[in-house]
């Protein structure tokens, strides 16, 4: 639509100037020879000029055409003053709406309103001087011509101008789309894998959940079976006792199954303080193993992160359940050193130790909660000289000032 628009547009311009000039073939009536052939030459020149400016995008290349125009124009003014009267305003009006049309700086506009303004002055007083008159009624409306066709050309160049814009407009909405769809790909890809690595985060903690808690009450219950067994004939009392501690063991057993499948949880920890749930942790774990286990904490224990506590309390809990099952140790000594820069935790036994350390599903457990805290882990171990795990947690220091977090 836009290309009929403009071919409908050109060719009435062209057809303008043809139709303009050949009618000043009618008014040689001396049958001037300069006149004919300025005529012919004129009408030529027009339709060269005409498809030169409207192929060309150099702005200069249409300023030269467009001025041949006006010239061109001009000279019919100048060239028939008796009998063309102010068709020469008619060509002035189709070059205006050219004008208009096709520039928009200011400067070129002003130039050729001055230059229209002096060649109609001089055509007008070459005119008034061979026939001896001037109709200022006339001028003027043939000038109102000339002004209509410079507001029709900026009309058409700001109509032009805002459907560009709109079309500009539109592809970058469509870039716009397409990049949004893109990006709407790529997060549910990652919405994906986030929830995969979900998934498998949760079942990494279930299964560490059941290995700490399940695991540390197995040990105890098969020390305590072990024990029923060897007493079972001897101290058939004791016996009884030591079985209703394994049921008690089983029952538990079973309640940190169900617990861990199913909150994983360790708010409920958390309600009761964390020095107690280790002295109580310590204090069951001795009582059920058999094994002597020791508490030193230096620092305020409130100091703890909340966040660590689980961590800590699963590291010692495993540590013990290692020394008795893989280490047959009798006596075990935790130490909490608590720092302004980070936290300390080293856990020693007297077991047997091993001479190679190879890291079973516990420990790498054990190392990886540690990771995610930011935090290091040592193992060390000798035959017959016992196993102690020495650990670092990071605590991330924050100043405030009076424009906020400094660092």
């Amino acid at each position: 639509m836009k290309n009929l628009s403009f071919v409908l547009l050109s060719s009435t311009r062209v057809i303008m100037f043809l139709l303009l000039s050949s009618f000043h073939f009618q008014l040689n009536s001396e049958h001037d020879f300069w006149k004919l052939l300025y005529t012919i030459g004129a009408m030529v020149l027009f339709v060269g000029s005409h498809f030169i400016q409207f192929l060309t995008k150099n702005p200069r290349i249409k300023l030269i055409c467009v001025s041949i125009d006006f010239l061109l124009s001009a000279g019919f003014g100048a060239l028939f003053p008796k009998d063309s009267g102010l068709l020469y305003l008619i060509f002035f009006g189709v070059i205006s709406t050219t004008v208009f049309l096709v520039f928009e700086n200011k400067t070129i506009l002003r130039i050729f309103l001055l230059a229209l303004v002096v060649s109609w002055m001089a055509i007008s007083y070459e005119k008034y001087v061979v026939n001896g008159e001037f109709s200022l009624s006339n001028n003027l409306l043939s000038i109102m011509y000339v002004v209509y066709g410079a507001v029709v050309g900026s009309l058409i160049r700001n109509l032009l101008r805002a459907r560009e814009t709109i079309s500009n407009q539109f592809e970058q909405l469509n870039d716009s789309h397409e990049a949004l769809r893109i990006a709407h790909d790529h997060l549910n890809d990652y919405s994906k894998q986030v929830e995969e690595l979900t998934v498998i985060r949760e079942r990494n903690q279930i299964a560490r959940e059941i290995h700490d808690t399940v695991g540390h009450k197995m040990t105890a219950l098969l020390v305590q079976l072990q024990l029923a067994k060897e007493v079972v004939t001897i101290q058939p009392e004791r016996s009884k006792d030591i079985l209703q501690t394994c049921e008690v063991l089983t029952r538990e057993s079973l309640n940190e199954i169900r617990l861990s499948v199913r909150t994983l949880k360790e708010e409920d920890n958390l309600k009761v303080s964390f020095l107690h749930v280790l002295r109580e942790m310590l204090h069951d774990f001795s009582n059920l193993s058999g094994l002597e286990a020791q508490l030193t904490i230096n620092g305020d224990p409130s100091l703890v992160p909340p966040s660590l506590q689980p961590t800590i309390k699963r590291i010692v809990q495993e540590s013990l359940t290692n020394a008795k099952r893989h280490g047959l140790a009798t006596q075990c000594h935790v130490s909490i050193n608590i720092l302004n820069q980070g936290i300390e935790l080293e856990i020693e036994d007297n077991g047997q130790g091993a001479q190679n350390i190879v890291p079973g599903f516990g420990l790498i457990n054990m190392k990886e909660r540690i990771m995610e805290h930011g935090g290091t882990i040592l193992f060390k171990s000798n035959e017959e000289k016992g196993f102690s795990v020495f650990v670092q947690f990071p605590l991330k220091i924050l100043k405030w000032g009076s424009v906020g977090v400094i660092e």
